[in-house]
């Protein structure tokens, strides 16, 4: 095991964009990295190179929840009753979450500086005056105008959020592009009755009812998907891409292959390296790159939402709320 450790942490550093995590529940080290074709190469270095015997379960293609619509004002009360916050959740631009995620938007830089570039990309003045936190690629609107004890709860509040975005609530996976807006509080005056077993917990279920109000839906991982085929092959190189739930964007000749151009999602991606060699007579040439994240389409929902809640341990029935699928 201390020889597993030391290779996994060698591999890390020589690649950063490998990740690895140990379940504390399983003692199973988890390896993340951007594909199937990916991690193969990586369990293949650590057998040849250490000589470490890997054994592998079926890749894990992680999702993303986001909110399609405008929430009502919802209500999370705490457990005691003396607390109350009053919240909305809408889309946030996805110029503005390519920002974040880009990093030319974060709590880190001036305010002045943030306030210009998400005005720039399309955020309202006053919205962007109030952006108290951003999380992920969410952001946190701070709306209420002097409410007593609410500055020195806003760390419990951050918390709360923070918790409801990190777990969505369809399959308890991470929330993409959200602007969440705080409306109004009311807080109990006695510090002592607003601490983090009622702070947290109402924010918490505020946040995750305004998304089911706001039709939160899965998205799923895409991948931009390049095979270079001799010409008799094409039929079958594009083949494998339209049967995956892919798109074919383009085909051209270059020299004397075919080029085949599409995208298709991560999850339905799970078996293709074997498969185009089989189908292509071990001929094409393939590669993949990250396209980001798209809406699943909702005939999809329920069954991929039921399968993930199972695999974490989760109860299957979702909230009833939940009815637009």
């Amino acid at each position: 095991l201390p020889k597993l450790i030391e290779t996994l942490q060698q591999v890390a550093k020589e690649d950063p964009t490998i990740q690895i995590e140990i379940n504390e529940d399983t003692g199973e080290h988890l390896i993340s990295g951007q594909g199937e074709l990916h991690l193969e190469v990586i369990t293949q270095r650590i057998e040849r190179n250490q000589g470490i015997p890997v054994n592998t379960g079926e890749p894990i293609v992680v999702f993303r929840e986001s909110p399609q619509s405008e929430s009502r004002e919802v209500e999370g009360r705490s457990p005691n009753n003396h607390n109350r916050f009053y919240i909305t959740v809408e889309q946030l631009g996805d110029d503005i979450v390519e920002s974040i995620k880009l990093g030319d938007v974060s709590m880190d830089m001036p305010e002045l500086e943030r306030r210009e570039e998400l005005m720039e990309q399309g955020m309202e003045k006053d919205t962007a005056q109030n952006v108290e936190h951003i999380h992920g690629t969410n952001a946190f609107i701070d709306d209420t105008k002097g409410i007593q004890h609410l500055n020195e709860t806003m760390e419990l509040v951050i918390e709360g959020l923070e918790e409801a975005l990190d777990d969505g609530p369809l399959a308890a996976e991470p929330v993409e592009g959200a602007l969440v807006r705080l409306h109004d509080a009311r807080l109990h005056e006695d510090a002592i009755h607003r601490g983090p077993a009622q702070v947290i917990p109402a924010v918490r279920q505020a946040v995750h009812n305004a998304l089911v109000d706001a039709d939160i839906k899965l998205l799923e991982p895409i991948q931009q998907v390049r095979i270079d085929v001799p010409p008799e092959h094409m039929g079958a190189a594009s083949g494998e891409i339209q049967g995956r739930r892919g798109r074919i964007d383009d085909m051209y000749q270059e020299g004397d292959l075919q080029v085949v151009e599409g995208i298709a999602p991560v999850d339905e991606m799970i078996g293709f390296s074997s498969d185009i060699r089989s189908a292509t007579e071990g001929r094409a040439s393939w590669n993949t790159e990250n396209a980001g994240f798209r809406v699943m389409a909702d005939n999809l929902q329920p069954e991929t939402i039921t399968e993930i809640r199972e695999r974490k341990g989760m109860k299957t029935e979702l909230p009833e709320a939940i009815d637009y699928f």
